[in-house]
């Protein structure tokens, strides 16, 4: 299905681990050269590792998404290293658990600098080369927070909702550059940082509840009966990268097991 990746040079971020690493690992078998950025260049270098030792090509880099200087010269050895970007995952993010009234303006400000302005500066900073070539296609990492309402998660369903509000504005810029600008809204999906955000609800409600016991109570709720997979979303990214996604722009995906259809 997605053959036509083998031509593609596509940045991830957030690509040490969760579905940043899975993606990045889909995309390297697919063929595409990944530039694999994220804050702990350890990991990242892990991630490219993995790539490259099934017979793919990923360069790792460390870039801090709160910092725009950082993502300027992030956006500058990406294009050095590959010379032509195709592709944007946007998906570097940070958790936080709170409702309006409990959420401290540090951690509010903290959050939506990561999970959204790094988000936007990514593609600001990426578009303009993609103008010149006429061609990408950018996709923003979202959350059916965007979609539905869930308990104490104001910050978080914030940056996401914005996302996906963005994702439609700006395909309506660049659809004449022949720039896609799609999202992916993921349901509960088990990573860790999934497991970490329960962990710190559990504690903050001071519940006898174990993680393993609270996921399972989430799967219950959603149509299919389970937790999605890493696999899940990176199978719709490396679509969405794709040829076969050529006239989808503006869009949001919920790939969520059907819990936002109840």
């Amino acid at each position: 299905m997605t053959s036509s990746l083998n031509t593609k040079s596509i940045i991830v971020t957030g690509a040490s681990s969760g579905l940043g690493r899975a993606t990045s690992l889909r995309l390297g078998q697919e063929g595409a050269k990944v530039f694999c950025v994220d804050i702990n260049l350890d990991a990242a270098l892990e991630t490219c590792e993995l790539i490259t030792s099934a017979g793919g090509t990923a360069v790792a880099y460390k870039a801090d998404m709160g910092s725009e200087p950082e993502i300027i010269d992030m956006v500058q050895q990406a294009t050095n290293e590959f010379k032509t970007i195709d592709g944007l995952l946007a998906n570097a993010g940070i958790a936080g658990i709170g409702a309006a009234h409990e959420t401290s303006l540090k951690d509010w400000n903290n959050l939506i600098n990561v999970s959204l302005t790094g988000k936007w500066l990514c593609a600001k900073h990426l578009l303009p080369h993609m103008m010149a070539n006429k061609f990408g296609s950018i996709i923003f990492q979202s959350s059916i927070c965007a979609l539905n309402g869930f308990p104490n998660l104001v910050a978080y369903s914030a940056a996401k909702g914005a996302i996906a509000a963005i994702t439609r504005q700006m395909a309506t810029d660049y659809g004449e550059y022949n720039i896609r600008i799609n999202a992916i809204a993921p349901g509960t999906i088990e990573t860790e940082l999934v497991r970490e955000t329960y962990r710190q609800r559990l504690n903050n409600a001071k519940s006898d509840t174990t993680v393993d016991e609270s996921l399972a109570q989430t799967a219950s709720r959603y149509p299919l009966g389970r937790l999605g997979q890493e696999v899940d979303i990176s199978n719709m990214a490396a679509f969405l990268f794709s040829e076969e996604s050529s006239w989808m722009t503006g869009t949001v995906i919920p790939v969520d097991g059907g819990y936002t259809a109840k």
